[in-house]
């Protein structure tokens, strides 16, 4: 336990927003809630659990919308524009935990603010303007139906920033937000995206359209020691730009992974029917070819990045030649390329764009999509169902169109934005086989996860919508005790689980970019040097396991069972070709899921004992559920 308050690191201000009642209020960050959770994710799910009643709907008014920073926001660790934002998931109905790069979380902090929480439902449409310690609320009508671009370049004109100048940062929904599709997401600083759990959907049910934030602020550095902060973020810089990620991540962008996870059979195609694709179609995802034959690209850093991976490009060939838009993440290449049948990096390009303007999760977008193709390709449906869209494999205009009714929920559009778990279920039949989702609601991370073991399991064990721990398939990890990576799905990979859960929960208490990380001695140092507290590795791994629990108690608390740890049954099928052919999880799963539990002492329902509530200092009893 940390003996001392950090006096660096924050402002321990956070700014309330009641849009029913439009008032506005500052309240204060209580000493013993930042060393306990310290920010980011903690903090909001602390918030989550205090704030929302039991059973409160995810669109109703007493839903909170909260946007945290943690104690390295803003400052010089690489990567650390980011922010978390949390709410109850129209999803599932348990917590949804997005974090978005750029700079959001950097404005915010400037602003002189830790956190921003959010109620109540406007009676028109509004946005949020927050400028160094003030807010207003302001009408929004003139942004309705717009996209998410849109609604940024003109909210930045608007507040005097001509162009992209990184003085403001906005965050906005484009129609899915608006028209409550259960996977809108908020879109930050244009391509940003908080994507996972429907927070989108949460914005638009408040009738809340965006935040523009701007701030010129310090973060303070206790004892002013800025020298040895500087080199301690010097250290942190040197070790994430030497890891595997590091090197790769800054040389071919995410774009990289590709090939090697295709050796791998980790690539999605057409709905994990397939793990291969032909050699002239993987050579139309070669990162080398994109970038340097297909796109005209200009980097576009975010907040003190020295990775630069993100760029703004400008297809130079193809059908799809002079299109701009950013450059596509790996998950997005492969979700909205080979995940369709799709073998343009140009086309994909287009429909990332498209997809972001809309404001909507590319990974229930693509996994829904794929579905109704196979569907479509197996004569379950017919374009007359899909209100005359031929979905073959392939077809990107038919993807366009489709994506433009979902986000409006126009025609076949008002089922498909209940997301991929209704839809299969409302359609029935094979379609309840071949939907891909875990969580008895969210879609997984686009990879094909059915022999990347670390990466199923943690997304299926997960309390955030999103990856709770730390996908260790091929590699280990020493510093947190285990030298072999989980290469076979065994109980083993249960206690890499409940090694990696904390450490990725601290992680995304302090929020940085996940491509930064670097050693957990080194950032438990920078926070002590930023904080002057004196945390050490494992009372930082202990608010790591705070923060699990305490998700798990809110999911708890809202229904969660044993039965949704669990996975479809397309992810728990043997891959039919390719290098995990024959193999899968199922087999061994009940067993892995009761070591987990084991390891995190909970009992065999997966509910935390009250020994361990009681340990980890959280105020609560089996009957708070």
């Amino acid at each position: 336990m940390v003996k001392a308050f950090p006096v660096g690191g924050y402002h321990r201000k956070i700014l309330r927003v009641n849009l029913s009642k439009e008032k506005i209020q500052e309240e204060t960050l209580s000493p013993e809630l930042l060393k306990e959770y310290i920010g980011g994710t903690g903090l909001g799910i602390r918030l989550l659990y205090d704030e929302v009643p039991r059973d409160t709907g995810a669109m109703s008014p007493e839903n909170r919308l909260i946007f945290s920073t943690g104690p390295l926001t803003g400052t010089l660790v690489p990567g650390s524009g980011t922010v978390s934002v949390m709410a109850k998931s129209p999803l599932t109905g348990f917590a949804a935990s997005a974090q978005a790069n750029g700079y959001l979380g950097a404005r915010l902090k400037a602003a002189g603010f830790d956190a921003v929480i959010i109620e109540g439902r406007a009676k028109k449409p509004v946005y949020l303007h927050i400028h160094n310690g003030a807010l207003k609320i302001l009408p929004a009508d003139f942004l309705k139906n717009k996209g998410a671009f849109d609604v940024d370049r003109i909210l930045r004109k608007r507040h005097g920033e001509n162009g992209y100048e990184r003085r403001i940062s906005v965050a906005g929904i484009g129609p899915a937000g608006e028209h409550l599709v259960r996977f809108a997401a908020i879109c930050c600083d244009r391509g940003h995206m908080a994507a996972s759990g429907g927070l989108g959907a949460v914005m638009g049910a408040k009738n809340l359209k965006a935040l523009v934030v701007e701030g010129d602020g310090p973060v303070p550095i206790a004892g002013e020691r800025i020298d040895a902060f500087k080199q301690a973020v010097s250290t942190w810089r040197q070790e994430a730009g030497a890891t595997a990620i590091g090197k790769l991540v800054h040389e071919k962008g995410t774009l990289g992974f590709f090939t090697p996870y295709h050796a791998k059979g980790w690539v999605p195609v057409r709905n994990l029917t397939t793990n291969l694709l032909a050699d002239d179609d993987l050579k139309e995802f070669n990162w080398e070819y994109i970038r340097k034959d297909l796109f005209q690209s200009v980097p576009r850093v975010c907040h003190a990045c020295t990775f630069n991976h993100c760029h703004t490009v400008r297809v130079k060939k193809g059908p799809y030649k002079g299109v701009i838009g950013e450059e596509p993440e790996y998950e997005i290449l492969a979700g909205f390329g080979s995940n369709w049948g799709i073998h343009d990096a140009g086309a994909v390009t287009m429909l990332n764009t498209l997809n972001d303007d809309l404001g909507m999760d590319g990974k229930e977008a693509s996994f829904l999509v794929s579905m109704l193709m196979e569907g479509y390709e197996k004569r379950l449906i017919t374009k007359d169902d899909l209100d005359g869209i031929p979905l073959a494999w392939g077809n990107v205009e038919s993807v366009s169109q489709l994506l433009k009714k979902i986000s409006r929920r126009e025609g076949i559009g008002e089922l498909l934005a209940e997301g991929i778990v209704r839809t299969a279920r409302e359609m029935g039949g094979e379609f309840e086989q071949m939907a891909v989702y875990v969580k008895q609601g969210n879609a997984p991370h686009i990879h094909d996860s059915r022999t990347r073991w670390g990466t199923l399991f943690t997304q299926v064990i997960s309390n955030t919508a999103s990856q709770e721990g730390m996908d260790m398939t091929a590699r280990a990890n020493p510093e947190l005790g285990f030298t072999e990576p989980t290469s076979e799905p065994t109980p083993y990979l249960a206690t890499v689980q409940a090694k990696t859960g904390p450490k990725r929960q601290f992680e995304e208490c302090l929020l940085f970019c996940y491509f930064q990380a670097c050693s957990l001695k080194t950032m438990v140092h920078t926070l002590n040097v930023l904080t002057g507290g004196n945390y050490t590795p494992e009372s930082c791994l202990e608010v790591g396991r705070r923060v699990i629990n305490l998700l798990r108690m809110f999911n708890c608390r809202e229904g969660l069972t044993i039965a949704d740890d669990s996975y479809s049954p397309r992810l728990g099928q043997s891959p039919l070709d390719g290098p995990g052919q024959g193999k899968s999880i199922t087999p061994a799963f009940e067993e892995i899921r009761r070591a987990y539990y084991q390891a995190m002492e909970w009992d065999e329902r997966g509910i935390p004992r009250a020994e361990t509530l009681k340990r980890l200092n959280l105020g609560f009893t089996l009957s708070d559920l």
